[in-house]
């Protein structure tokens, strides 16, 4: 059979234009791996955890101030429900009851933990949007912890405001040292939003020397978003999932040390990290005016004073000192974990006094076995020294 030079030509032509059409398709393809994971793509983010994204509907601006008797009110018109944040300029012993917010004329306070325990006094806002997922519509207001404002420490505080049903809208709070929209996701792919947070804490089972560690670490754990609450992600055994991570300090981009998360992650090197399962469910240690647990980890009802002996970075070490101090028969002895510096501390307690004068015969066992202590006021705003 006889075939043209023509043709030939014409066949050289049309392989040239597939493997070059092949060729700009695979530069879109690593374009777009680049552009979602980044130059190293054993660098994690939270948005890289989660099949569908986050993504802004709404900025919200504030359109006005408005006066009333002793109440200054801000407007924002462009949002889904009527906003106002409200400031009351009228002295207050406590300043969290003076700030606040309106959403279609239901009135919500300003929050930091999971909990919500504890008012925030709360008049600067780093961010506040609107977003959509999973068939729900949201408001998000994120601003800085009430003491991070006077001292070093990167917590931001997050009030979630589930405006699907405007004429009942459910709040849930909580903080973390990241600040963005990614933070919200389907992390366990459920069909229900969830939101992770992070903090400058070592899991309680870290696996010490295992590799060396430099700069920012955290560890992240995520929660489920109900109405009105949420419930953090467990495994089959009630253990908490989460994320040992290091990275840069707000958690941004960060990489995987130690791991128990819902899908299998990599180390830096592209290995990947071995499934470690938390010796117990992670608490978040949120802001509560400084919680006191006893030695099953329930809280207690403070009375006015307890003597801090000493402060621990790692749970594991206050709760070996604590089995310590019960072994010498000191029978009320508490842990306060305290986050109000860049790093998480459990400071241990004997006695939760009515008085110092209840509190003589311990000090002076404990200055007898080589313990100094002092008096700390437990109804302190922040109780702990820094």
């Amino acid at each position: 059979m006889y075939i043209s030079k023509y043709a030939l030509l014409e066949g050289k032509k049309i392989r040239c234009m597939k493997i070059l059409y092949t060729l700009f398709l695979s530069i879109i393809f690593a374009n777009a791996l680049h552009a979602q994971f980044g130059k190293d793509p054993n660098k994690y983010s939270f948005g890289k955890l989660t099949q569908e994204r986050v993504s802004k509907s709404k900025q919200l601006t504030a359109a006005g101030v408005k006066e009333s008797k002793d109440t200054t009110f801000t407007n924002y018109n462009n949002g889904s429900v009527p906003m106002r944040l409200f400031f009351v300029n009228a002295k207050s012993k406590d300043a969290s009851s003076t700030t606040g917010i309106y959403l279609n004329n239901q009135r919500f306070s300003f929050y930091c933990d999971v909990e919500k325990a504890f008012r925030q006094s709360t008049s600067n806002f780093l961010d506040i949007y609107e977003f959509s997922y999973l068939g729900r519509k949201y408001l998000c207001l994120v601003s800085l912890r009430d003491d991070c404002i006077d001292k070093s420490c990167d917590f931001k505080c997050y009030n979630l405001f589930d405006i699907s049903n405007p004429k009942r809208i459910e709040q849930v709070a909580f903080s973390s040292v990241h600040n963005g929209v990614d933070t919200f996701g389907d992390f366990n792919f459920d069909g229900i939003m969830d939101f992770v947070r992070a903090v400058p804490q070592d899991p309680d089972n870290r696996t010490k020397g295992a590799v060396k560690v430099e700069g920012n670490t955290f560890t992240v754990t995520a929660y489920t978003v109900g109405l009105g609450s949420c419930v953090q992600l467990k495994n089959r055994k009630g253990q908490a999932h989460y994320i040992f991570a290091q990275g840069d300090k707000e958690a941004n981009e960060f990489e995987v040390i130690q791991q128990d998360w819902l899908i299998p992650l990599k180390n830096k090197v592209g290995e990947e990290v071995e499934k470690v399962e938390s010796k117990e469910p992670i608490i978040p240690f949120d802001p509560k005016e400084s919680v006191l647990y006893n030695m099953k980890g329930e809280k207690v009802d403070k009375s006015n004073w307890g003597l801090e002996i000493f402060k621990f970075a790692d749970l594991e070490g206050a709760l070996k000192f604590c089995e310590e101090l019960r072994s010498r028969k000191f029978e009320e002895v508490y842990l306060m974990p305290d986050q109000y510096n860049k790093r998480i501390y459990y400071y241990v307690y004997v006695g939760n006094y009515y008085d110092k004068a209840e509190g003589t015969n311990d000090q002076t066992r404990l200055k007898k076995i080589g313990l100094n202590s002092s008096f700390r006021d437990f109804k302190a705003r922040y109780s702990t020294s820094d």
